[in-house]
């Protein structure tokens, strides 16, 4: 029974049917179910199906954003029942937010629940983040990635001005930072001394990987 309820929230991320996927992660949880196997074989298998099928044209954006606030809320409602995984496992741990000024928040939301799944400890600080937020958590939890999200063209030079500070405290060897958005391009990347560029969620991911030592390369 354990098996059959772990596939059916599976099924149901797929299908975005989040009040139904809410329902069986409390199921779970009242039949003792681990909660580890319902996240990696059933939240996160099921977003990863809609990952692929948005790779191949056939999930689309407000499907991604549904999953991850589904997967959002369900965490939430599994992590007293969660062992903390602090260890070697973790690919390593990310800062992600949408920069001071900006308050668009679904395509941030999509790339940090997608880190998550590929394994990273991710901090989301949500939107109109500040640098000195940035930094601050950076240093509290000894983060190796600081990820920038921005949609309004105004609002970009805050990713400058995150990375001077950075400098500024001399983390910019330790700390790696990666930038996205619609208004963001690789030029731009490269112009304000970020380390990475992804244009969506799977090449965010792909870049975090480079950077921390997982993957030798973003193609």
């Amino acid at each position: 029974m354990s098996q059959k309820l772990v596939t059916n929230i599976r099924e149901e991320m797929i299908n975005c049917q989040t009040n139904r996927v809410l329902e069986l992660v409390q199921q779970s949880i009242k039949e003792g179910i681990d909660a580890t196997a319902v996240v990696s074989q059933g939240l996160t298998a099921g977003i990863r199906v809609l990952g692929d099928r948005f790779e191949k044209g056939e999930a689309f954006l407000p499907e991604l954003a549904v999953a991850a606030e589904t997967m959002k809320q369900a965490l939430e409602i599994l992590e007293p029942h969660l062992a903390k995984i602090v260890d070697e496992e973790a690919l390593g741990s990310i800062v992600i937010g949408t920069v001071q000024g900006d308050i668009h928040d679904i395509g941030k939301s999509i790339v940090a629940t997608m880190l998550t799944v590929a394994g990273f400890t991710v901090y989301d600080l949500g939107i109109d983040v500040s640098p000195a937020d940035f930094i601050a958590k950076a240093k509290e939890v000894d983060a190796e990635i600081i990820a920038m999200s921005a949609l309004l063209t105004t609002t970009m030079e805050r990713m400058q001005e995150t990375i001077d500070l950075l400098n500024k405290e001399r983390l910019d060897k330790r700390v790696k930072v990666m930038v996205g958005g619609a208004p963001v391009s690789q030029q731009f990347a490269e112009s304000i001394g970020a380390d990475g560029y992804g244009v969506d969620f799977n090449q965010a991911v792909k870049i975090a990987k480079r950077l921390t030592g997982h993957a030798e390369n973003t193609s």
